[in-house]
């Protein structure tokens, strides 16, 4: 490469950056909370994106979250952003009736129509493309075959099976019976016969020269003929001219036989490449989003944003092959990018550029600016956040909220003849209660308020989270209070929230809290199985065992199980093996023998001492059960600030240094280290 073209090519180089580098800047305002998300695409893309002639395979990117994340929008506007929405295609994979020549031909047309350029392809709901079903047994599912091709090599061969071929035979059959019949061709005209020939190719009878000297010495073969030929043998020829120049050297047995290989080079398979092509995989994976199916609205979604971060690409995979074969999975490479689901900051951003958008419209459009504040935020979020259902919810709340107001707006502006040139959003609480909202939008003037309009709104989630001041909240706050102060005491880790009363219908209230450490060592067990039955002692100890409620049976079911798993499971019993019997869906890869009794002894031992644990916790620590029931029996919830408060100030012989911040570095690399140096 020459100075000049070295030049060239670097200019060029440099505006794809700026492209790129603008590309991600961009993306960042329009989408919240997946900053890192948007980096690692840009990453994955580099090479295909600068350097595309250098592929020889497609680039592969796999995208996977959450419904209602964003992955499908995003990768849109990717490609807009960069100048391919022109050279973008989409498949949703989940449309059962798709057809496997569909799919096929759809790459074949997006490969025509690139002209060899680099595309994109965007693959969604990538995961109902199963090819393994539930019971892990294979699926038929020919229709998307192409896509494994295409994700293999990013080459494939296809048969054009049309209707041309199906002419192509008749038509060959038609002009050699003219031939048999008498027909003459020379120099691919028709020189004798040209009646017999007329009769016989009826319908293939149409010629479309319009020279006088043509039509006394017609084709043996029409212009029209040639164009359809050359549609099914496009791969052979720069252009059609090309055939008829070799028949207009042809006679009538030539031209037989050259058609005759025509035809037999149209059913040879053809070559699609798409090698240039980044092609984006897209979809959910629940198996892997534990919390996915958690739609309690009062959980916390910077808890959720925190439990999908810790998502490692080993489990993608492992998700995968639930679905996939080995084999399959093999193809989808190793640029797996994991969605974290939003945390609190992110659904207000979220929030923020939502309400922009509906100011922008109504200015440009009416030229009437439009103010939120704070509490509208608020509400809009407390009525429309499930922390696992993404933005879907958020974006019905905000219209429900918003847009379906602005009529009344324009209404008092353009009907009552307030000229106004602001809209304010805002919450009378006067005027409000427990089931309803009053929304109150000031029309401004000049910044001088001239008409007020008050809209109740009916709330849905806040009316199911308002307290109930009855018996059920305060049996709900001195179960919770028990689950949260031993959480404390034991596991010194400071619950994220505590509910006496939420918005979920399945349950009346619960406590979240997770230890910071990802492992469960044996000295713990006990008061991890304490933690768990602190609900029902708690009851026990404030209202008598005779007034005990059955709100403990999922605490009790948890707690047997992990009594039992650690004994039978990870060697923390008696006996170290792993027993099978009659009632296991998966059988021991060793020992068969039915050794539950021992296993049911030994796990009811660390039963009892965890309930004595935990009784003799909560009686040292009464105070501080009292003062956290009775605010809870008030109160619907408290935050982590608040119960270390409580703890603090009411718990009994408690340091708060005693509190984990540090979760990775508690005890074992310390021991490790220390036993290295004093050995050697």
């Amino acid at each position: 490469m020459d100075k000049n073209k070295t030049e060239e090519y670097k200019k060029h180089l440099l505006t794809k950056k700026q492209q790129l580098e603008n590309t991600v800047t961009q993306l960042k305002k329009e989408f919240i909370g997946i900053d890192e998300v948007i980096d690692q695409i840009a990453k994955a893309i580099n090479s295909w994106f600068f350097f595309p002639e250098m592929q020889d395979r497609p680039v592969i990117i796999n995208l996977w979250g959450l419904t209602g994340i964003g992955k499908t929008s995003l990768v849109k506007r990717f490609c807009e952003l960069l100048g391919f929405d022109e050279h973008y295609f989409h498949f949703d994979l989940g449309e059962s009736s798709r057809q496997y020549f569909d799919i096929q031909d759809s790459f074949k047309d997006i490969y025509d129509n690139a002209n060899g350029e680099p595309f994109v392809i965007g693959l969604d709901e990538f995961q109902l493309a199963r090819t393994i079903n539930e019971e892990q047994e294979e699926v038929d599912r020919a229709q998307i075959r192409a896509v494994w091709d295409l994700l293999d090599s990013g080459k494939f061969d296809i048969i054009d099976f049309e209707y041309n071929m199906s002419w192509f035979n008749k038509f060959i059959k038609k002009l050699d019976m003219s031939l048999v019949k008498g027909v003459e061709v020379e120099n691919g005209l028709i020189t004798s016969g040209k009646d017999i020939y007329m009769k016989t190719m009826d319908p293939y009878n149409e010629n479309d020269d319009d020279d006088e000297n043509e039509k006394k010495k017609p084709f043996f073969v029409s212009n029209n003929d040639i164009e359809n030929i050359y549609n099914m043998v496009a791969h052979l020829y720069l252009n059609k001219n090309e055939i008829r120049d070799k028949l207009n050297e042809m006679d009538g047995d030539e031209t037989m036989d050259y058609l005759i290989w025509l035809y037999k080079m149209s059913l040879k398979p053809k070559t699609v490449d798409c090698t240039r092509a980044l092609v984006f995989v897209m979809g959910n994976l629940d198996e892997v989003y534990t919390m996915s199916r958690n739609f309690n609205p009062d959980m916390s979604a910077n808890e959720f944003n925190h439990q999908s971060k810790e998502i490692t690409i080993t489990e993608v995979k492992q998700a995968l092959l639930n679905r996939f074969r080995s084999e399959q999975i093999a193809r989808l490479g190793n640029n797996h990018i994991i969605y974290p689901s939003f945390d609190e900051k992110s659904f207000y951003g979220i929030i923020d550029l939502e309400l922009n958008k509906i100011a922008r419209k109504l200015k440009g459009t009416y030229n009437l600016d439009l103010i939120f504040d704070g509490e509208i935020k608020q509400l809009i979020y407390s009525e429309g956040v499930y922390p696992t259902q993404g933005t879907r919810p958020l974006f019905t709340t905000v219209h429900q909220i918003i847009n379906t107001r602005l009529g009344k707006i324009l209404n008092e502006i353009y009907l009552a003849g307030f000229t106004a040139d602001t809209a304010s959003f805002g919450i009378n609480k006067e005027q409000s209660d427990k089931e309803h909202i009053c929304i109150q939008i000031d029309l401004l003037k000049d910044g001088k308020i001239i008409q007020s309009i008050h809209d109740s709104h009916d709330l849905v989630l806040g009316k199911l989270r308002q307290e109930k001041h009855d018996d059920m909240q305060a049996i709900t706050a001195v179960h919770e209070s028990g689950h949260t102060i031993l959480s404390a005491i034991l596991m010194k880790t400071i619950p994220e929230s505590v509910f006496s009363v939420t918005a979920d219908s399945n349950s009346k209230g619960f406590m979240l809290s997770h230890p910071e450490w990802n492992y469960v060592s044996k000295k713990e067990v006990i008061n991890r199985l304490a933690v768990l039955l602190g609900g029902l002692i708690a009851e026990k100890i404030i209202f008598g065992e005779e007034n005990v409620t059955m709100g403990s049976s999922s605490d009790l079911s948890k707690a047997t199980q992990l009594a039992i798993y650690v004994l039978y499971a990870c060697g923390m019993g008696q006996t170290k093996a792993f027993f099978g019997n009659e009632n296991m869906s998966n059988t021991p890869i060793t020992i068969f023998d039915d050794h539950r009794e021992g296993i049911n002894n030994e796990a009811k031992e660390l039963i009892d001492k965890a309930e004595q644990l935990a009784e003799e916790t909560l009686n040292k620590q009464k105070d501080l059960l009292l003062k956290m029931a009775d605010y809870l029996s008030d109160n619907r919830m408290m935050n982590k600030d608040q119960i270390k408060k409580f703890v603090i100030k009411y718990a009994a012989d408690f340091d708060e240094k005693e509190i984990i911040e540090d979760a990775n570095h508690i005890f074992y690399r310390q021991h490790l280290k220390a036993l290295v140096k004093k050995e050697f």
